[in-house]
């Protein structure tokens, strides 16, 4: 995390902490602890988006964690204030960032919260998150009533060796057709941050299991040059474009999909390739949900739901 994201998260958390402890002396977090019940919530993190292709996919991950706690209250929050605002400015609809969620919820007298995290990568985003996660954390080890009595959070989706092999059966199984027929690529954005090697990580793993199945990043490496490298030493003359993104949004119609001459689907369509995009994002495939489900289980430790 950058110098200048992390003094910010700080100064958030500060600010919070203030809050809660006035909130805990007026009572009103302190609620569920006067009763001695606990009560249960679920804060799904995601990015955003403002366009319908997006905001499905988030909605099939709301969902499916619905239907595997349906007694618990699930709440969605966004990370992306430029989304928030458009949303709220062309929907007239009001999505939290993390930060307020929690707060919000903490205020209504949640005691034990679980974060799933909808990242790809442990990069910044997810450190900034987690950092909102640890400062609420320590509101309650410091014995303020304003905290919560537990609070998990997930980890991305490729965030170690076994979710690697999980994550390219996965991928393999669901687009096996395609796989079949020519190569599929799953696009990434990518990030400066060391965490992109995940990207890499991904590739040996499909490869383990198929040649055919490429990955590649916007904004990082792999690279667009580096994927047709090896997309040439194949016999493939057709090319699925999947986004290795949550959600199928600006980057998967633009960047990757889209018809400008940088688009990864107008350059391969100039090498000769016949390109066909998939306009959706991995949180509307069943089996990346039951991944993120996995997830969220593990954010709840031995915590009884």
């Amino acid at each position: 995390m950058s110098s200048v994201s992390f003094m910010r998260v700080k100064s958030l958390i500060g600010a919070l902490v203030a809050m809660f402890v006035l909130w805990g002396a007026l009572g009103g977090s302190a609620m569920a602890e006067e009763t001695g019940e606990a009560k249960h919530g679920i804060l799904i993190v995601a990015f955003g988006s403002s366009v319908p292709e997006g905001q499905e996919a988030i909605s099939a991950v709301e969902n499916a964690v619905k239907r595997a706690w349906p007694d618990t209250e699930v709440r969605v929050a966004f990370t992306s204030r430029i989304i928030m605002r458009k949303i709220a400015r062309e929907q007239n609809r009001v999505i939290d960032e993390p930060a307020v969620a929690l707060a919000k919820m903490a205020y209504e007298g949640f005691t034990h919260v679980a974060v799933l995290s909808t990242h790809i990568i442990p990069g910044a985003e997810y450190q900034d998150l987690e950092a909102v996660v640890d400062g609420f954390r320590s509101m309650h080890s410091r014995g303020t009533k304003a905290g919560f009595t537990y609070i998990g959070l997930s980890l991305p989706l490729l965030s170690n060796a076994n979710d690697f092999e999980r994550m390219a059966k996965t991928l393999t199984e669901s687009y096996s057709n395609e796989g079949r027929d020519g190569a599929v690529i799953f696009v990434g954005h990518g990030t400066h941050h060391f965490s992109d090697a995940a990207y890499s990580a991904l590739q040996m793993a499909l490869w383990r299991v198929s040649p055919n199945f490429f990955v590649g990043t916007i904004e990082g490496m792999p690279s667009y040059d580096d994927v047709l490298a090896q997309l040439r030493k194949t016999r493939n003359k057709k090319v699925t474009l999947v986004p290795a993104m949550l959600v199928a949004g600006d980057h998967a119609q633009n960047d990757i999909g889209g018809g400008e001459d940088d688009s990864w689907r107008s350059m391969l369509s100039k090498e000769g390739y016949g390109v066909t995009p998939k306009f959706q994002g991995l949180g509307q495939v069943g089996a990346v949900q039951k991944l993120l489900i996995d997830k969220l289980r593990e954010a709840w430790g031995d915590q009884a739901l």
